[in-house]
Formats: C-alpha cells, structure tokens, sequence
C-alpha cells in the first residue's frame, strides 16, 4: 500500500502583500491545488512562538504550506508536471521579488 508524501512550500512575503498573498493562497490556490491528480489535501501553517526547551529552532519562514499527496508516486507526478510549472509561473507573476520560499519534499517512513 502507498504511503503519502508531502510538497512543503516556506515563503516569506512583504508587509505591503501579506494580505493580498493570504486571500490568493486561501482562494486561488486552494481552488488549484483542488484539481490535482493524487493530491489529497493542502493546508497552510503560520510559526508559533513556543519554548520547547532543550534544541530550539529558529523559525524564519512566516507561513508553511503542506500538500499532502497519496504516493511518492502521484507527488513526483505533480513535481513533474505543467499544473505545477504554471503554479509557479502564477506565484512569481503576483509575487516575484517580494519575499522568499523554499520548497521541500517528504515521503512518509511511519506508520
């Protein structure tokens, strides 16, 4: 049986665009991200200030977006595909020089 894996995007965005990056995440992008083969759900983070106690991280992303796909298989599809290159196409369109991200990749090791 597949196990899922995960797309993660950490962005950082201007205060002068943050709401307009929000309202376009919330709207425009979950509406895409709804269309994808194999993807099963998408969902945004912001950091939280916590004293976890011994090994702190520092946090420079404000927001996190987690896709979660049904296989390694349907993730490496989607990272492969025109759907993701006109996403990003899109992204660098409205925000391009205004803040950065970094992407990641995850397969799932357990359960």
């Amino acid at each position: 049986m597949p196990r899922p894996a995960l797309f993660v995007v950490k962005a950082t965005i201007a205060p002068s665009l943050e709401s307009a990056f929000n309202e376009w995440y919330n709207t425009r992008r979950a509406a895409e991200a709804a269309q994808v083969p194999g993807l099963l759900a998408m969902r945004r983070y912001a950091p939280v200030a916590l004293d976890v106690g011994a090994h702190p991280g520092a946090e420079p992303w404000q927001y996190m977006v987690v896709y979660e796909f049904e296989s390694e298989e349907a993730l490496r599809a989607f990272a492969n595909s025109d759907t993701l290159r006109e996403m990003t196409r899109d992204y660098e369109a409205r925000f391009a020089g205004a803040g950065d991200r970094a992407r990641f990749a995850y397969r799932q090791i357990f359960p």
